[in-house]
């Protein structure tokens, strides 16, 4: 099940995200994502509680993601609306490799379907070539890098209807 967040899940989202900042660490993997960046009060200057979709299995929290309607920092030149961004795709440890990124892609998918929106785009580290996979095998199509002020090289790519 999918459920749009609220206020009283500000500390799901931020222990979801945790749960992958402490894993990214642990296994030495290129992150942006740090201890701070992951906490609702830097989370709240790009987001809105309801942008936050939380995925439970048997009522446990094992997944959440954003979803907005525009994104300056990697997509300026779309205007809002026109697309759909995916963001903080997370999934718990514990239940990774169980297809939770295809159910929270296809819902995403489908948001943008049910809105008339025609895209769907994100944005993830350009070296993380098995995650890249995964959304390749959704159906996005990479399409550029963008190097951030932080030196990380960043993929971008879109799926159409």
């Amino acid at each position: 099940m999918i459920k749009q967040a609220e206020e009283k899940d500000i500390p799901t989202i931020e222990g979801i995200l945790l749960n992958a900042v402490i894993w990214m660490k642990k296994n030495e993997l290129q992150n942006q994502w740090n201890v701070d960046s992951i906490k609702w009060s830097s989370l709240s200057k790009e987001y809105h509680i309801n942008d936050f979709y939380i995925n439970y299995q048997n009522g446990v929290p094992a997944a959440c993601m954003a979803i907005t309607d525009s994104d300056q920092k990697y997509w300026p030149e779309i205007p809002k609306g026109n697309s759909l961004y995916i963001h903080k795709l997370t999934v718990k440890r514990e239940f990774a490799g169980k297809g939770i990124s295809k159910e929270l892609i296809d819902f995403a998918k489908k948001l943008s379907l049910k809105n008339d929106i025609d895209s769907l785009r994100l944005d993830c580290n350009f070296q993380r070539n098995k995650l890249r996979k995964i959304y390749e095998n959704e159906g996005f199509i990479y399409s550029g890098k963008k190097k951030l002020e932080n030196h990380y090289d960043m993929a971008l790519y879109v799926w159409h209807r």
